[in-house]
């Protein structure tokens, strides 16, 4: 089958042609409808999270069950589309008996499509226990990216951030993330503010509700020091960790999503002084997975989708590398 693998020390994904995976007994296998690209990508290639072993990429991932291991007696349904809960936790640590499975620690852990195979491939082997159920009128395209594109900024939001109706919050930084944060934001019922340098994001914003949309380089004119309840950072650089600290209220609350950086500046006397608190926000759990499915299916959240043949991955990597891709991408396997 074909799939786009990582090789230490390449730049860019080799293309090949491997065997189809066989699922385990408490596996299931994913005949892949589609795998959204990331950022974390470029992080693999450009060699920062230090893999020192090949494996086939792509953490967003959506398709349908075609086998299961000996263990598994659920049924799947032949046209169900299915999600792929990426953290892959153990099941059996104390975070994830706790709810807290996106933090498992379990031994040898690693993350589908960083670390262990994942869904640039025509198929996938996963455990049964990771994968969840998509709601019919939810494309594969747009259920791949929610793994992470909408997740993530959910659980950074609404669990980490705890907005609530009327919560002021700020949104650095309208990526593909970004961008479904606000739509996060404004479903949860607070009082939205986004920034960014790209005007045309800004715009893109603004079409998503009753919201102030700002150029960040405007910020300091338009906002007052101190005025949100919450500042969620999905950029991660300095210039933006600094108006995150700069703008959030006494009491407050930080959420740093992006990893822009490998380090941002703390400017410790006022956090310190006005008992700020800065959260850092990693992926989401099984049970904010289908929360969020739930909110895709009421059209409370409407993730932009572009989509290409998986065969050009590596184009659209470096594309997204360049800024081109103003959305999120998904690829679709059309062999």
């Amino acid at each position: 089958m074909f799939a786009a693998r990582y090789v230490p020390g390449q730049k860019k994904l080799s293309l090949t042609d491997i065997p189809k995976p066989k699922p385990g007994p408490r596996d299931v296998l994913l005949k892949i409808r589609a795998a959204g690209i990331c950022h974390s990508d470029l992080h693999v290639l450009a060699g920062e999270v230090g893999y020192t072993h090949t494996f086939t990429m792509g953490h967003e991932a959506c398709g349908e069950v075609v086998e299961k291991g000996s263990d598994i007696s659920t049924e799947f349904k032949a046209g169900t589309l299915y999600a792929v809960h990426g953290p892959n936790p153990c099941g059996d640590c104390t975070y994830c008996r706790t709810g807290f499975d996106n933090l498992c620690n379990g031994p040898g852990r690693t993350f589908v499509g960083l670390g262990q195979d994942g869904a640039y491939a025509e198929y996938l082997a996963v455990p049964a226990r990771n994968i969840v159920e998509v709601p019919k009128g939810i494309t594969p395209e747009v259920a791949a990216v929610a793994t992470d594109a909408v997740l993530t900024p959910y659980h950074a939001i609404k669990a980490l951030g705890e907005v609530q109706t009327n919560s002021k919050v700020l949104i650095i930084g309208l990526g593909g993330l970004g961008m479904n944060g606000v739509q996060v934001a404004l479903a949860l019922g607070a009082k939205v503010t986004a920034c960014d340098l790209r005007d045309a994001s800004l715009e893109m914003a603004r079409s998503m509700g009753k919201l102030d949309a700002i150029n960040s380089k405007d910020l300091d004119k338009q906002v007052k020091p101190g005025s949100f309840d919450v500042v969620v950072d999905f950029v991660g650089r300095d210039s933006t960790f600094t108006q995150a600290q700069t703008f959030v209220r006494p009491g407050g609350t930080i959420v740093l999503v992006g990893l822009g950086s490998q380090q941002v500046p703390v400017i410790s006397t006022p956090l310190i002084s006005y008992q700020v608190r800065v959260q850092g926000a990693f992926w989401g759990t099984h049970q904010e997975m289908h929360e969020i499915f739930q909110l895709i299916s009421e059209g409370k959240i409407k993730p932009q989708v572009e989509t290409a043949p998986m065969k050009d991955v590596n184009h659209w990597l470096e594309e997204l590398e360049a800024g081109h891709i103003k959305s999120r991408m998904a690829l679709l396997p059309n062999f």
